[in-house]
């Protein structure tokens, strides 16, 4: 992605337009190797070391498919009953059948992020020539795992760098709302879609009479902050089994085929330390013990094997079937516990007989607007809107007098055609040596690793370093 972004974002910047304005007030600490500028310094070595904590998620196992659809609609069939009353007479009416349907409703979400305001001749300058360009040692990727900024490659100016961090954020911003966007924090132009939190759930209604639906509601455990353990109440493997074993019956019951879903269990990155352990030393609580005097002795060896087996799989056994465990560490956590967080995970079935029942969808820029936007460019030469990504992103530049910024638009969506057959455990907690892993850069969450400078005063004794 972020060689095709920062080629559109090129093009957007090409020959300004006459009666285009940006603010005309430009960042004044944006340029790298300016004076005062973020590396701006002869001082500094030629490497710059990626120390920020990337995304990783779930969004790198769905499907995203473009779409013209400004409403999309679901429908299910949720019941058929009986109603009136038994015959009383041979010619008389007899008990006659009710149908009811419920439909849900997928709206997009819509969000942008943009560069800051450039001035044209203040991009590339160094302050003097022995400023050193800054090569990353690591690579910038996204939730998808997609790198935007590759291992190796050169920081060259403040718009390239910008370029990348627009895409970074964008893509941070979108990985964070599958988990809990809400339309009720629509503001303005800013949308959010549905996310995970709330298709995931109960409480389900029909989109069109706003009756009860509790029929397409998803299957919930709560594990009221309590820590899994190898048996007893909060036996890991019984909580797994229960959940899974609910949506195997949903589906069956339905006449979809279990053997052929797709189902992936979904939790952060402390929640899998802490399931993993405690997974491989489960089993006991299989075994009804009556007998006080009956011993069961459990082997570290082999629960040191299972523990080595079920990290290099990434993958649980539940009911005699592997299920994939993805990480995601954009899933909401709160502290909980002293040493600990607490989250929930999620059980999600994305395909069954062959069709995909959770997965993406975007408003596809091409379908809606790549028409006219040939016809502006046939008649003015540029509309200043770039589209990129098969349609899922749009450029936007704006310029004053050789000052400009280039905003980044995308409209998204998830689509659950069966919430029922997806489940979760909420409020899971879990104990972890010292402190958790931190949080993704950007988020602003509780254990987010931040701090730095924003730009970098030339030194006093050697004045501008024009000596250096």
């Amino acid at each position: 992605m972020a060689d095709e972004v920062l080629q559109a974002l090129a093009n957007a910047l090409g020959p300004y337009l006459t009666g285009e304005k940006a603010s005309g007030t430009p960042a004044a600490n944006a340029y790298l190797y300016a004076g005062g500028g973020l590396f701006g310094r002869c001082d500094g070595p030629n490497q710059l070391i990626n120390a920020m904590v990337g995304p990783i998620g779930f969004e790198r196992v769905l499907t995203y498919i473009g779409t013209d659809t400004e409403r999309e609609f679901v429908d299910a069939w949720k019941e058929i009953s009986e109603t009136g009353s038994e015959q009383s007479t041979a010619c008389g009416d007899c008990v006659s059948v009710n149908l009811a349907a419920c439909a849900q409703f997928y709206c997009f979400g819509r969000f942008c992020r943009q560069t800051q305001e450039l001035q044209f001749d203040r991009l590339g300058l160094k302050a003097n020539s022995n400023v050193p360009v800054r090569t990353l040692f690591g690579a910038i990727t996204d939730a998808t795992g997609n790198v935007l900024v590759p291992n190796g490659s050169q920081i060259t100016d403040a718009f390239a760098l910008q370029a990348r961090a627009v895409g970074y954020l964008l893509r941070l911003k979108h990985a964070t709302m599958i988990w809990d966007g809400n339309p009720c924090n629509n503001s303005g132009s800013y949308q959010e879609f549905p996310g995970m939190q709330l298709i995931v759930n109960t409480g389900k209604y029909d989109a069109y009479t706003q009756l009860d639906c509790d029929s397409i509601d998803s299957f919930l455990m709560n594990m009221n902050y309590n820590s899994f353990t190898a048996d007893g109440t909060y036996a890991v493997r019984q909580w797994f089994h229960r959940i899974v074993s609910q949506l195997q019956y949903r589906a069956s019951r339905a006449g979809f085929d279990w053997d052929s879903a797709t189902m992936y269990i979904v939790m952060s990155q402390n929640m899998w330390d802490c399931v993993s352990r405690v997974y491989s030393c489960a089993g006991v609580d299989l075994c009804s013990v009556s007998n006080t005097n009956t011993r069961l002795s459990a082997s570290a060896d082999q629960a040191q094997t299972r523990y080595e087996q079920t990290l290099e799989r990434q993958a649980l056994m539940v009911d005699g079937r592997l299920y994939p465990v993805v990480i995601d560490n954009l899933i909401p956590e709160t502290a909980g516990q002293a040493n600990g967080t607490c989250s929930d995970i999620y059980f999600v079935t994305t395909e069954i007989n062959g069709e995909a029942i959770l997965y993406g969808e975007y408003q596809d820029f091409n379908m809606t607007y790549g028409r006219t936007r040939n016809e502006m460019v046939s008649m003015f030469g540029s509309d200043d809107i770039a589209i990129t990504d098969n349609g899922r992103y749009a450029l936007v530049r704006d310029n004053s007098r050789g000052c400009f910024d280039v905003q980044v638009y995308t409209k998204p969506r998830l689509i659950a055609k069966a919430p029922w057959l997806s489940g979760r455990i909420q409020n899971a907690c879990c104990d972890v040596l010292q402190e958790p892993y931190p949080d993704v850069t950007g988020t602003g969450r509780v254990y987010e690793k931040d701090g730095g400078r924003s730009t970098t005063t030339p030194p006093t004794l050697y004045g501008d370093c024009v000596d250096c």
